[in-house]
């Protein structure tokens, strides 16, 4: 009987920034959870019967995975005839040997040592810019390649982490850790014994550590909840109109919709690459700028590279007062996956 190599065992190692690549390849073995930025192996795909016939949507996707994090275990099985031939006829993915994706199962099933996959031939564009093309192309719209940030993006270097997209907030971390690893100069050497000889003379250091010890530990942080003014306002909205009042509100803006029946909060974040859109009521639509992603006044996403629509915030009323609670989000999967919408504090009766 032939014997083919299949993926036994699959799992994601730490590390993933929740690219959208590996679900877009092989969705019925890897799930992105945009509530936890994170992404997970479908319980289904647990079981080795399970991840045998998906063999080279799995390889494809590890092959695909910008930053490395998906594993598998690779044994080889003996198989029909027909099952051989029909395993030959699905596409091929790029072949990868088992030791570079995780630890091989290193025998057989019947105990004879694993042979090593053919080595994938080497690509001559980024594998992380080809999963972000794949991921974003494989819904519509077309990707573009250029030099340096687009207009819309220009104020994403000036942000904190925390008020970025997973990407950039793997690109901010990588930064950082490069800048602490660079060696200090002759100068900031001089500097640096210079001015703690002058603390010490001073007596700063022990007043430093006394202030430092008795001080309590406090982090300053924007309260997320924004007072937004009386229901009455948005109510006398007609359903499809926007309210922009609170876009430019820093770390995160959003408009306030006002639909046939209800009132909700959304991100003004395009679930794109995290550009801002732009609200047109001629056209009565939100266009971003970046990639040309386009939403609908509900949010939803119809034309362009996003992958979902755009985010909702928490909202609800302290008496007659609209309050928005940004702590809080309702991410919806697709233009016709909205349940998540249907919450009671996803929007307000209108």
């Amino acid at each position: 009987m032939p014997t083919i190599e299949m993926v036994t065992k699959v799992w994601i190692a730490p590390g993933c920034i929740v690219c959208d690549a590996c679900e877009t390849t092989a969705p019925s073995v890897f799930e992105v959870q945009h509530d936890n930025e994170t992404c997970i192996i479908r319980p289904a795909a647990l079981d080795m019967e399970f991840t045998k016939p998906l063999t080279k949507d799995i390889i494809q996707s590890a092959e695909e995975c910008p930053v490395n994090v998906i594993k598998f275990d690779l044994t080889p099985v003996e198989v029909s005839e027909a099952e051989a031939a029909a395993f030959a006829s699905k596409p091929s993915a790029p072949s990868a040997p088992a030791a570079s994706h995780g630890e091989p199962t290193g025998a057989t099933a019947k105990g004879s040592p694993a042979k090593a996959a053919t080595p994938a031939k080497p690509k001559v564009m980024d594998p992380a810019i080809q999963a972000l093309l794949a991921a974003t192309t494989s819904r519509g719209g077309h990707a573009v390649l250029q030099q340096g940030l687009p207009e819309g993006m220009k104020h994403l270097p000036k942000l904190s982490p925390d008020q970025l997209p997973p990407d950039g907030r793997q690109q901010k971390v990588l930064e950082k850790t490069k800048a602490e690893a660079t060696e200090p100069t002759r100068r900031d050497l001089m500097l640096g014994i210079g001015w703690a000889a002058t603390a010490v003379a001073f007596g700063a250091v022990p007043l430093a550590a006394f202030n430092r010890f008795m001080a309590p530990n406090v982090l300053e942080q924007e309260d997320p909840k924004v007072r937004c003014g009386s229901i009455a306002k948005y109510r006398a909205m007609a359903p499809g109109d926007v309210n922009e009042d609170f876009k430019p509100v820093k770390p995160s803006g959003f408009w306030i919709i006002r639909e046939e029946d209800r009132i909700c909060a959304v991100s003004i974040i395009c679930t794109h690459l995290g550009c801002i859109p732009s609200w047109l009521p001629n056209d009565r639509k939100f266009k971003c700028p970046c990639h040309g992603s386009g939403f609908k006044p509900d949010g939803r996403n119809f034309e362009g590279p996003a992958p979902r629509p755009l985010e909702r915030f928490k909202v609800y009323l302290d008496g007659d007062e609209v309050i928005v609670d940004r702590s809080r989000k309702f991410l919806a999967m697709g233009p016709t996956d909205t349940a998540v919408w249907n919450d009671p504090d996803a929007s307000i009766p209108a």
